[in-house]
């Protein structure tokens, strides 16, 4: 083999090693402000004396919708927060009952907004088995997602309590 091949094929290994460092590099950096971004939230609504509910990541698909089931009790007082993946395109979140339909419905896209998550207060008008759904549009076939439900506490005579299923 001659110098001038060997020189290119050592060439094209460094240039793809740059590249998939590169990469790797990114991948971190998303996650890193992903795992930021559901720290912060947690943090602001602990402070407002919310408590968790329901929470955490999920392995979520490209352009799939993922379902959660939760109860939610009549009169009590939630705080939702969904984080999609910093590279995201498209979220999407709504948040249904059966017989009523979906009750709120938060749909962006991160371009615009230069935020890939969203949050929302919930007093819930009767009791039931809701459905959150969640979806993200992106470029990469795995996407990172969380889902947080916190609820206030309420305050009775014999003490705090919160609802846990």
């Amino acid at each position: 083999m001659s110098t001038f091949n060997t020189i290119k094929i050592t060439l094209l290994l460094v240039f793809v090693s740059m590249i998939s460092f590169a990469q790797q590099k990114e991948m971190n950096s998303n996650k890193t402000a992903f795992d930021n971004k559901v720290s912060e939230l947690y943090t602001k609504y602990k402070t407002d004396g919310f408590v968790t509910y329901k929470g955490g990541n999920i392995n979520m698909e490209k352009n799939t919708e993922f379902p959660i089931f939760v109860e939610l009790k009549e009169g009590r007082w939630y705080q939702f927060v969904v984080i999609g993946d910093p590279e995201a395109k498209k979220l999407e979140m709504k948040l249904g009952l059966e017989g009523v339909g979906n009750i709120i419905t938060d749909k962006f896209k991160t371009e615009n907004t230069n935020e890939y998550w969203t949050q929302f207060s919930f007093v819930c008008p009767r009791d039931g088995k809701y459905l959150l759904t969640f979806y993200q549009k992106g470029s990469k076939k795995e996407l990172l997602g969380h889902v947080g439900i916190l609820q206030r506490p309420n305050k009775t005579a014999e003490g705090t309590y919160t609802f846990k299923h």
